[in-house]
């Protein structure tokens, strides 16, 4: 089967596409309407077929997800090493970080409280090394008492430190996917180096703007909490400590 094949039997996330004949690539920084740009890039027909595949044949050698690689990754190790030399624009979408984290929480956790699908325990990596781990997980969970409604910030706060989300992204096998900052995905820590421009969640009509676009709704979730009401000061501070760079950068407050 060739690379460009018309019947192509698995989805290929965006990260790569084209616009008014210049070359970008979306970085996708988790709970930040990424699935909804990737998706209304789909609709238009704008994806870059070949690098999407090329880049996910890529990742599934090295075990891990190709649709949340980060700026640094990308640059240094994926384009080299296939000799993508085409100018290519980076840009991703940032959120403010203490509703984007309860979002996360909320997708993890509350999957039934917020009107979605429960997902296959296979995109767990935990779930691959110890089969029981999401059985022995909720038992553990329910046996504290952390289910019941008065209790959501203790919850909250447990999966913030110790469950995370743990699937499949770089670094391979990351103990607990909530460590990374936003700035992880959109900075180059060896060179300083940037992604060429950064969209705000809270400001998606600049966006459209940009690529004359009209997004479309994926991952869309009933309202259930204010954000708020997963805090207390410790998780507030972490959440503050973890992203403070784009915290102040953005102007962002709890």
């Amino acid at each position: 089967m060739g690379i460009l094949s018309a019947k192509i039997k698995f989805k290929i996330k965006v990260i790569f596409f084209e616009f008014n004949s210049i070359n970008y690539c979306f970085i996708h920084i988790p709970k930040t309407a990424g699935t909804s740009f990737q998706s209304t890039i789909v609709k238009n027909e704008l994806e870059n077929k070949k690098h999407n595949l090329l880049l996910k044949n890529y990742m599934e050698k090295l075990n891990c997800k190709h649709d949340h690689v980060p700026f640094s990754f990308l640059k240094n190790n994926f384009i080299k090493k296939n000799r993508l030399n085409e100018k290519i624009k980076y840009f991703t979408i940032i959120r403010n970080p203490w509703i984007r984290m309860a979002s996360l929480f909320e997708q993890i956790v509350l999957r039934h409280k917020v009107g979605l699908k429960r997902k296959s325990i296979n995109r767990e990596i935990r779930n691959t090394y110890f089969r029981n781990y999401e059985y022995v997980t909720n038992n553990l969970l329910n046996d504290l008492g952390l289910f019941d409604n008065d209790k959501i910030k203790q919850l909250f706060k447990f999966w913030l430190f110790y469950l995370g989300y743990n699937i499949k992204v770089l670094p391979n096998l990351n103990p607990n996917f909530n460590i990374l900052p936003q700035s992880w995905w959109l900075i180059d820590e060896q060179t300083d180096d940037e992604v060429d421009k950064i969209f705000l969640f809270e400001d998606l009509q600049n966006l459209e703007q940009e690529f004359d676009l009209n997004l479309s709704h994926e991952n869309k979730k009933q309202k259930y909490l204010n954000y708020r009401d997963y805090y207390d000061q410790e998780t507030t501070d972490y959440i503050y400590n973890l992203d403070k760079y784009i915290i102040n950068k953005f102007s962002y407050d709890f």
